[in-house]
């Protein structure tokens, strides 16, 4: 009696489960299905088998579609604000290249600041990326941050040495944010 007790409850545990697990399909499934039904009642002429929404990736099924470009987020063409800011930060890193270079340490501080405020523009602009490339984002975002100070703090001290090895870490900092995006984003 105690045993059939306990597989009596053992088998109500896991028909819940079961039940509570089918009702979260159920309505991540609904959301869908209203997402798409608002959708044709607004007039939309597409398809029900071909059509794609880019903001979702999905079908107007519901199923999955493979993702655009080459990085496993959204294509080039969705980052043309992202490329207008690359070709801010190339400038603006080219301008504390050239003081560096030129020795002129003491105005160090105002190149790399600038730098490091345009590279902080970068994640409002790329919402496209896949989250794991956004979460790297933002963390080469705090070496950019962290470099600019050291930069600034090795270029008030006279240390062109340290200033120039602050310069390196830079450079590859912002190389490793150009190869978060899709190939050909930033032209």
């Amino acid at each position: 009696m105690i045993r059939n007790t306990h597989t009596s409850q053992s088998a109500l545990l896991k028909g819940i489960g079961a039940t509570l697990l089918g009702l979260t399909l159920v309505g991540c499934g609904s959301n869908t299905a209203s997402d798409n039904t608002s959708a044709a009642s607004t007039g939309s002429s597409t398809s029900s088998t071909s059509s794609t929404s880019p903001a979702s990736n999905t079908t107007s099924t519901g199923a999955p579609q493979p993702t655009i470009g080459t990085s496993g987020g959204a294509g080039a063409a969705s980052f043309k604000a992202a490329a207008a800011t690359w070709t801010k930060i190339s400038a603006a890193k080219a301008d504390l290249d050239k003081i560096i270079a030129s020795k002129k340490l003491t105005s160090v501080h105002e190149a790399a600041f600038k730098v490091r405020d345009i590279v902080r523009t970068l994640p409002a602009q790329s919402s496209g990326l896949a989250p794991d490339k956004a979460k790297t984002l933002a963390t080469q975002i705090k070496n950019v941050d962290q470099l600019a100070s050291r930069l600034d703090k090795e270029g008030d001290s006279n240390n062109l040495k340290g200033t120039q090895d602050n310069q390196a870490g830079l450079s590859d900092t912002l190389d490793t944010i150009h190869d978060l995006y899709p190939s050909g984003t930033f032209k």
